[in-house]
């Protein structure tokens, strides 16, 4: 069975700044509070192949898989998918988008997430949902308050 989550937030910041630090997948470490390392693997034009680590949680272990990202900045979208497929996916699709709000006050971030349980995996189908649609609006609360508090000289220095 097929899961999906679809959620968003609003980010008070310019279009370029969400998009740009979003989307440099070095800061992911910075920007979510769930990674404790990411790595770019090869970049080819749009297109970056990278590793995430999690930190471990609970009696959840650390997590590390392989993802292929494709960053579309004219088309205010990027999507990505996992390579090496990480229990407890048996796939994972990605997709997220970015909605300029009117005179440039801020941005919706809109990530919708499709997958597959793996077969091992003790949760349902629903029960993954729950968790993803809590875990992600955590992830943007994080993603929000550091974008919206992020100095112009770190952008400088940091941005894509």
């Amino acid at each position: 069975m097929t899961g999906y989550t679809e959620n968003n937030v609003v980010i008070l910041r310019d279009f370029d700044t969400v998009f740009d630090l979003t989307n440099d997948i070095e800061l992911w470490p910075q920007l979510f509070t769930e990674y404790e390392k990411a790595e770019v693997l090869e970049r080819n034009g749009n297109e970056v192949l990278f590793s995430l680590t999690t930190y471990p949680e609970g009696d959840r272990p650390s997590r590390t898989w392989v993802s292929r990202r494709l960053i579309d900045k004219p088309g205010k979208q990027a999507t990505a998918e996992r390579v090496e497929k990480a229990f407890p996916f048996k796939d994972m699709k990605i997709h997220w988008t970015y909605e300029e709000l009117p005179q440039g006050v801020g941005v919706v971030m809109t990530w919708m997430q499709k997958f597959e349980i793996h077969d091992e995996c003790k949760w349902t189908t629903e029960q993954m949902e729950s968790f993803l649609n809590r875990n992600t609006r955590v992830q943007m609360r994080a993603i929000k308050e550091k974008v919206e508090a992020w100095s112009a000289k770190t952008l400088t220095t940091n941005a894509v």
